[in-house]
This record gives C-alpha cells, sequence and structure tokens, in this order.
C-alpha cells in the first residue's frame, strides 16, 4: 500500500468512528472495503490494521468500540453474530525479523473464520487460523488458540471447552416464539 492510501484510509476511518448513525458508518466501512453480505452488519469505533477487503461481515452481526481487528488474512463474521468490547482478532503474528527469537516463532499469517450464532464476550483475543463453530460463546477474557467446536461454551487461557450448551431446546423455543409472533 502507498503512503496516500494509507493516510487516505486512516482520515475515512477516523471520520467513520465519529458518525454515529449506523447507515453512514455502515456507508463509510463500505467505502474502506469491509465486504457486507446480505445487509452485513455494524463495526463499531473499530481498529484495523491490513486491509479492509479481508475483512467480510454477515447479516445481523456486530463489532462492538473498542476492538482491534489484524486483518493481513481473511476474517469472516458470520450471521447474527456479536463481537463485545475490545475484541481482538489477529490474523497475522510475529517477533521483529531482527530479534534472535525469529528462528523459534517465525512469522505466521492464517485466516479467521466465526461461525453463524456466535457470542464473543469482553477483551478476548483470537489467535490466526482460529475457527469458531456455530451457536458457540467464548467467555470474557479468553485467549482462542485452537478451533472452537460448534455449540459448547469456552473460555480461559488458553481456551478451553467448559461446558456443551443445549442449542435444540432453544432453536425449538424459538421457533415457537416466531410462530406465536407471526399469529399476532
Amino acid at each position: 500500500m502507498n503512503l496516500l492510501l494509507v493516510i487516505r484510509n486512516r482520515m475515512l476511518k477516523r471520520m467513520c468512528n465519529m458518525i454515529i448513525l449506523y447507515k453512514y458508518r455502515k456507508k463509510w466501512n463500505q467505502m474502506l472495503g469491509v465486504q457486507f453480505i446480505n445487509g452485513g452488519g455494524d463495526i463499531v469505533d473499530t481498529r484495523v490494521i491490513g486491509d479492509y477487503h479481508n475483512i467480510v461481515m454477515h447479516e445481523n452481526s456486530e463489532i462492538n468500540a473498542g476492538s482491534f481487528l489484524v486483518a493481513k488474512e481473511k476474517i469472516e463474521i458470520g450471521k447474527n453474530t456479536g463481537l463485545a468490547y475490545r475484541v481482538t482478532i489477529l490474523t497475522g503474528t510475529g517477533i521483529n525479523p531482527h530479534n534472535a527469537l525469529k528462528e523459534l516463532y517465525p512469522r505466521r499469517t492464517a485466516p479467521v473464520k466465526i461461525g453463524d450464532n456466535v457470542w464473543v464476550g469482553c477483551n478476548v483475543t483470537i489467535f490466526p487460523g482460529v475457527t469458531i463453530g456455530d451457536y458457540s460463546v467464548v467467555a470474557a477474557g479468553s485467549v482462542v488458540t485452537k478451533d472452537v467446536p460448534s455449540g459448547v461454551l469456552v473460555g480461559g487461557i488458553p481456551a478451553k471447552v467448559i461446558k456443551k450448551l443445549q442449542i435444540s431446546e432453544r432453536e425449538d423455543k424459538l421457533d415457537e416464539n416466531l410462530k406465536e409472533i407471526d399469529k399476532v
């Protein structure tokens, strides 16, 4: 990226963060290159390092304020998924190339995929190459270094499965509630 493009993107992002109205904020994010699928979601006051074109947001997804995305590879956020405040998603890590430890800790980049109907709590860090399955919850303060299966609650440093969630019961209740709403 050349310097003028970097400066333009930073200016646009600062202006975007000042915009309170959803539809205008979304338009600014689209101008920066964020891909919104089926109407996409919302990105609120989030810092991005890398290429905005690597961010894919599906319908009703949301990234809350103070989050930090290193978008050197693709970051895909599924539909109806929410990221709480100050979530960090890394698609690239590495040590200073002049450091003697670079042989032990090589530079690593890999995409991150977060499934549908996922909740990621405050201050969570997600490492490169992680896939979080559908209907999962990541507890606040967790560090996710490995893939998370569907329908579980994970937490801790590093994040481990705490319990399996009873998704089918909740889906049935949701379907019942939606049918009742349709009758009204």
